[in-house]
């Protein structure tokens, strides 16, 4: 402590210890004692709006928390959305020496705009880490099947052995020695990711006003909690650095 809180003279001096351990001071102006505070962490905006968009909150929600207008929330929320990498973080995985991997994929309904223009998102998930390999936003067809596939880094397509439902386009499209249509059984993990993303994301709920009204912000909300997602799980498990 450099200043008497009270007083504000630099004329302090250390006084013993307080009940708690913690250095007590003296002024000798004043002659008042104090005990020096670790300065509060305050979350700055950009930090808090983050959290915000992390949690299934509107983006009107978002501007009555912080008392700010929708028309300065939107430009800073696509912003950072937009400072998150393409790519997702997967640590070491793609560089692992496991000669097989086991993912799990499967699509969920979402909309843009209106319900009548649907928006599906297709995910992989690796079995033992729970990371996001890849994602893909389209049609339920072979074409969303098609870009889901070619999400996944060319590593891991390699030495995949991919579960998923009986979606007929999985089949048209991944290799018949790597994919294993064996039903929900199989996939319980996604499944499991998927009530994750719903309870995380408002887009993503089957009855919500919270939706997205162009494709773009609804392509990169998602990417934002999943590379989110995927950055937690690489941060907090030494083995994937």
């Amino acid at each position: 402590m450099t200043t008497c809180p009270h007083c504000h003279s630099l004329n302090v001096v250390k006084n013993g210890k307080s009940y708690y351990g913690k250095q007590n001071y003296k002024c000798r102006y004043c002659r008042r004692q104090a005990v020096e505070r670790e300065d509060e962490k305050l979350l700055s905006r950009d930090e808090l709006l983050k959290s915000l968009l992390l949690e299934r909150i509107s983006l009107r929600a978002i501007a009555r928390i912080l008392q700010v207008s929708l028309g300065w929330l939107v430009p800073r929320v696509k912003a950072l959305w937009q400072q998150v990498g393409e790519a997702l973080p997967l640590g070491n995985l793609e560089k692992t020496e496991i000669k097989l991997l086991c993912l799990e994929a499967d699509e969920q309904w979402s909309f843009v705009g209106a319900k009548d223009c649907p928006v599906w998102l297709w995910l992989a998930v690796d079995r033992g880490t729970g990371l996001v390999v890849g994602f893909h936003l389209g049609a339920r067809n072979t074409e969303g099947a098609k870009g889901l596939w070619l999400s996944i880094p060319k590593p891991l397509r390699e030495k995949a052995l991919v579960f998923t439902d009986g979606l007929e386009a999985y089949g048209a499209v991944f290799e018949k020695g790597q994919h294993q249509p064996e039903g929900k059984k199989e996939t319980t993990r996604m499944e499991r990711l998927n009530n994750t993303l719903r309870q995380r994301c408002p887009r993503l709920v089957r009855k919500t006003l919270s939706f997205s009204r162009s494709w773009e912000n609804h392509r990169l909300a998602i990417r934002f909690l999943l590379y989110h997602l995927n950055y937690v799980k690489v941060a907090n498990n030494i083995s994937l650095l």
